[in-house]
């Protein structure tokens, strides 16, 4: 009885990261040089230092400047939710799955800094 009442505890603070993670994630962009320029995540526009709201489905994230002496690229970082290694030993094949098709494994960067030349 009494691993029956820890199975059902550990069970019901357990979940996947299709739950248990948020749809989006915020990400803070700056600029090396700390000046402000204007640059663009999955079509959405904020200008240095900001903040920008990316949906969370595990697609590789880019921030995109045209400023002249910056990068024009630069990669987000992406890591798998610590949430989903516990999903994997609690709810196996078809909770990982179900995680993977979501992409809410994904933990991505909290900060990205676009690389410019100094001024």
């Amino acid at each position: 009885m009494k691993n029956l009442c820890i199975a059902t505890v550990v069970l019901a603070l357990s979940g996947c990261a299709s739950v248990m993670t948020a749809e989006e994630q915020s990400i803070k962009v700056t600029a090396s040089n700390n000046q402000p320029i204007e640059v663009t995540v999955d079509d959405k526009k904020t200008t240095t230092p900001g903040m920008v709201v990316v949906l969370r489905d595990g697609k590789d994230k880019v921030v995109t400047s045209t400023t002249p002496g910056c990068h024009t690229a630069t990669p987000i970082k992406k890591t798998i939710a610590p949430v989903f290694w516990g999903n994997i030993i609690i709810g196996g094949v078809l909770g990982s799955t179900t995680d993977g098709s979501t992409g809410k494994m994904w933990n991505y960067a909290d900060s990205v800094e676009v690389t410019c030349a100094a001024q």
